[in-house]
Order: C-alpha cells, then sequence, then structure tokens
C-alpha cells in the first residue's frame, strides 16, 4: 500500500522495458522497486512512482535482476542493491540533472485520481507514445449502485 512518493520520468534504453509476458528487469530507486506506470519502450521514458520519502536525488536508480515487481520484497530489494553497488552501479541524478524536483506537491485520494491527472499528464507530455494508456485512465468510472442513463 502506497500512501506517498515521487513521481519520476526517466529516460530508459527501451530494449529494458519492452512488456513481456514473463519476467521483466525490475527499476529499482535505492531499496525500493519503481511502479513503472507505462512501458516506455516505444519512448524511451517510464514514468514512474518511487513509494515512500526516497531521496530521488541520493540513491542509484537502476534495473535489477528479472522479475514480477510485485513480488519483490523488502530484503530481495536490499540484494539487488547490494549486487548493484558491487557492479559499479552507482550513480545517481545530480540535482542539476533533476527538472522540477522542487515542484508542488501532488495529492490524491487514491492512485486511480492520480493516474486521472498528475501521471495522464505526465504520460502525454513525455511519452506521448502511449497516449491511449494516458486516456484509458481518464475514462469515466461505473461503480456499482450508479443509476443507468436512458437516454
Amino acid at each position: 500500500m502506497v500512501s506517498a512518493g515521487t513521481l519520476v520520468v526517466l529516460d530508459v534504453d527501451p530494449a529494458l522495458v519492452v512488456p513481456r509476458d514473463t519476467l521483466e528487469p525490475v527499476l529499482y530507486a535505492g531499496d525500493v522497486p519503481v511502479q513503472r506506470l507505462n512501458h516506455g519502450n516505444k519512448s524511451g521514458r517510464v514514468i514512474g512512482l518511487v513509494p515512500g520519502d526516497v531521496d530521488v536525488t541520493s540513491v542509484p536508480i537502476w534495473f535489477g535482476t528479472p522479475e514480477l515487481p510485485g513480488r519483490v520484497t523488502a530484503a530481495m530489494a536490499r540484494e539487488e542493491r547490494a549486487r548493484a553497488e558491487k557492479a559499479g552501479v552507482a550513480n545517481t541524478f545530480a540535482r542539476a540533472g533533476i527538472k522540477d524536483i522542487d515542484g508542488p506537491p501532488a495529492t490524491s485520494k487514491d492512485l486511480a485520481a492520480l493516474l486521472r491527472t498528475v501521471a495522464a499528464d505526465l504520460v502525454l507530455e513525455y511519452s506521448p507514445q502511449d497516449k491511449d494508456l494516458a486516456e484509458s485512465w481518464r475514462l469515466p468510472v461505473a461503480r456499482a449502485g450508479d443509476k443507468k442513463r436512458s437516454d
């Protein structure tokens, strides 16, 4: 359950984010997996949510061992980071390399609302090839008990 985090737009190698029907390289920021919101294979940009209070200017961000991101535990993430650091993945984003890090915080009542607004806007701006995804997030949601229209 994520109640806070940082939205990021990352330039990536498109080959690492091609949609797969199997395990895929997991994107990490520090000791946590990043929740990728789009694939990014067509634009080379991934919009993601770094859960929790992670300072993205001071931790490495990298792709780790293929896995299903939802199955990554805290211990697995720490092991991945140790492996990455041993392999020389120590680059962090310098403050100068991050745009709008001091932008206004986005608040939302839930992930669906965040996707409909801020995240959809980021996808349309930085990965317009994923326009259909952003537009699908903005579709109206029907809930049980909603009255049917009889137009």
